[in-house]
């Protein structure tokens, strides 16, 4: 019964490597500012947000 079912369109491995990737420069940015203004909690944040844009890459989907 699942054999023909649809994907979503958040599988496909270019969607996910995009958004990682937009994910990874968001928290870069965050991580250059909080360390050029001295602002910690913004550098945390982007360290954080760089470990869920490399989270989110197309390697970590999961085929049954």
């Amino acid at each position: 019964m699942t054999r023909g079912t649809r994907r979503g369109w958040f599988s496909s491995p270019r969607v996910r490597r995009v958004l990682a990737r937009v994910v990874v420069v968001i928290g870069v940015v965050l991580g250059l500012i909080g360390l050029l203004t001295a602002r910690w909690g913004l550098l945390f944040a982007g360290i954080i947000i760089i470990g869920l844009g490399a989270a989110l890459g197309p390697a970590r989907i999961r085929r049954d």
